[in-house]
C-alpha cells in the first residue's frame, strides 16, 4: 500500500483515469493481506489521515467524466470497500453527484461483472446511490438485464443481493429482467459457495418478483446448495439462509442451533 501511495505522491499529477483505477483497486488488494476486523480499522485509519490518500479521491473526482465502464465499476468498488470495510470514508458532497452521472452514463457498457461490482458498492455509499438518478438506476436495471444470461454465480448472487437492498433499483427491473435473473438462479445455483448461496436466498426472501419466477428445479438446486453449504456458512450466513428457505417454502438445512448464535 505504501508504494501505491508513494507513487500517487510522485507521479499523481500525471495520472490518467486508468492509472486511477488501477491504483484504487490495488490499495483494496493490499488492504486484504493479513484481514482481520482490526488490521482492516487500522489501516482505514491510516488511509483516512494520509494526504496521499486524499489526493488519489481528488484524482479521482478528476477524471470521473473520463471512467469507462471498467474503470467506473472498479472505483465504486474500490470506494465501497474503503466506506465499509475500511471505515475510510471517501465519497462526498462534490464526488458523489459525479459517480451518480457516471452510472448512469457508462451502464449500457457493462459487463456481468462491472453491473454486480457496481450494485454491490452502491449498497455500501447512501452518499452514491442518493446521487444516481431514477434514469441511472433504470440504466442499471437493463444492464443488469442484459447480462444475466452471462453472469457467473457470484455474479448472480451479488447482483439478486443488491437488489433486495436497494429498492430503487429493484424497481427499474421490468418483468422480463426477473424472469431473466430467475433463469440465472437455476443455471448457476449448484456452483454456488457459500455466501453466494446465502445472499441469494436473501434476496429471494425480499424480492418477491424474482422468487415468484423461479422454476421447480431452481428451487430444488437452491435447496440442495443450501443443505450442502450449511456448514461452511457464517452465522449471519445461515440466518439469511434459513430466512430465504422459509420463504420460499424449501426444506429448512440441517443446522446446529449453536451455529446460528
Amino acid at each position: 500500500m505504501e508504494d501505491i501511495l508513494g507513487l500517487v505522491k510522485r507521479k499523481g499529477e500525471v495520472f490518467d483515469f486508468i492509472h486511477v483505477a488501477n491504483a484504487m483497486n490495488k490499495i483494496v488488494r493490499a488492504s486484504r493481506r493479513g484481514t482481520g476486523e482490526r488490521s482492516l480499522k487500522l489501516k482505514g485509519d491510516r488511509l483516512s489521515r494520509d494526504p496521499r490518500f486524499a489526493q488519489l479521491i481528488d484524482l479521482a473526482l478528476f477524471h470521473c467524466k473520463s471512467f469507462r465502464a471498467q474503470e467506473g465499476a472498479n472505483v465504486l468498488h474500490a470506494l465501497g470497500v474503503f466506506h465499509a470495510d475500511l471505515g475510510a470514508m471517501a465519497v462526498d458532497e462534490k464526488l458523489a453527484p459525479q459517480l451518480g452521472e457516471m452510472v448512469e452514463r457508462v451502464a449500457s457498457k457493462m459487463k456481468p461483472q462491472e453491473v454486480a461490482n457496481t450494485l454491490n458498492a452502491l449498497c455500501k455509499m447512501d452518499a452514491a446511490a442518493a446521487a444516481v438518478l431514477r434514469s441511472g438506476w433504470a440504466g442499471l436495471a437493463r444492464a443488469a438485464e442484459r447480462t444475466a444470461s452471462e453472469m457467473d454465480p457470484q455474479e448472480v448472487a451479488i447482483t439478486l443481493h443488491a437488489f433486495g437492498r436497494l429498492d430503487v433499483a429493484a424497481a427499474a427491473v421490468s418483468e422480463l429482467g426477473w424472469e431473466g435473473l430467475a433463469d440465472a438462479v437455476e443455471r448457476t445455483a449448484r456452483e454456488m459457495n457459500p455466501q453466494g448461496v446465502a445472499m441469494t436466498l436473501r434476496a429471494m426472501a425480499v424480492l418477491p418478483a424474482v422468487a415468484d419466477e423461479l422454476s421447480s428445479v431452481a428451487r430444488k438446486h437452491l435447496e440442495a446448495a443450501a443443505e450442502r453449504e450449511a456448514p461452511n456458512m457464517t452465522a449471519d450466513g445461515r440466518r439469511m439462509s434459513l430466512r430465504g428457505c422459509e420463504k420460499l417454502n424449501l426444506r429448512t438445512p440441517r443446522m446446529d442451533n449453536d451455529l446460528l448464535q
